[in-house]
């Protein structure tokens, strides 16, 4: 990787034993809690450290970067991407009390947030795609499947035909192919999306099959493939983005859709409970 695109960390491991003593003791701050240079000034920066605004000056034009400010805007957009890395903050005396009250506050605020955000008449478009179509086919890659996963659970319980991508050891061409106009797609995207997910939506629109898009605010580029979108909030308070308001509504659309199946749900539903009985899989 060149130095004028590599990461942070990985500039200060490149140039670790040109820097001096006072430079390395500020690339130690900074190696603990990347995401500081985000949000302080070369100021705050440096008082952090216990070093001089000229020595974190010089700091980062050792490390290439053209000002500090260049350094910043690219913390920045580790942050906005969802980077773990960039987004733990420094390390703090905060009591565990306080650190749990102002984790819930901002779950409750991304899960009010989220269902002031929805629709009615998009969610009741969704519900009633899922209930009708003939295959259900839910996609997600990386944390995107556990969430894909959650809606799969549910799903399966409810809709005759229900399926989880990608599955280890199939490619998606194997399943896509049998896919048209008559099904439907659930992608959950949430921000550091793999380019696979824009890709196969891509080939999904091309296919005709109708998408749910799941994702964060920012929604990205997969977005514009999709016939329906589901924004979720998920600004975290420590290190990693929340999931609660995601969670709640896959929770909602699931149940919905049950509820809009009626007898077909109840049925199916009734069934596997016979075979859970009869292959003692239950406790």
């Amino acid at each position: 990787m060149s130095v004028k695109t590599a990461s942070l960390e990985g500039r200060i491991r490149q140039h670790w034993d040109q820097l001096s003593l006072h430079e390395q003791r500020l690339a130690d701050v900074l190696l603990a809690a990347p995401g500081q240079l985000a949000m302080n000034t070369a100021t705050e920066l440096a008082q952090s450290a216990g070093v001089s605004k000229a020595t974190a000056t010089r700091f980062f034009r050792h490390l290439g970067y053209e000002s500090y400010d260049a350094a910043r805007r690219q913390a920045r957009d580790m942050q906005s991407s969802g980077s773990p890395l960039y987004l733990q903050a420094a390390p703090n005396s905060s009591p565990l009390d306080s650190l749990m009250q102002s984790h819930l506050e901002k779950e409750v605020t991304n899960l009010v947030n989220t269902f002031r955000s929805l629709e009615s008449h998009q969610l009741e478009a969704c519900v009633d795609a899922i209930a009708k179509a003939r295959r259900v086919v839910v996609m997600g890659w990386r944390h995107s499947q556990t969430i894909a996963m959650l809606i799969y659970r549910d799903l399966v319980h409810v809709h005759p035909d229900v399926r989880l991508l990608p599955r280890a050891g199939d490619s998606l061409a194997e399943h896509m192919a049998a896919l048209g106009p008559q099904d439907m797609v659930i992608c959950v995207g949430l921000r550091r999306r793999m380019p696979a997910l824009e890709a196969a939506m891509n080939t999904l629109q091309e296919l005709g099959v109708p998408m749910l898009y799941i994702s964060d605010v920012l929604a990205g580029k997969p977005a514009k493939h999709a016939r329906w979108v589901l924004r979720c909030h998920t600004d975290g308070s420590l290190i990693f983005d929340s999931t609660v308001s995601l969670s709640a509504v896959c929770n909602l659309l699931c149940s919905l859709v049950a509820r809009s199946m009626g007898k077909v749900s109840n049925d199916h539903l009734a069934t596997i409970e016979a075979l859970h009985q009869s292959l003692d899989e239950l406790e």
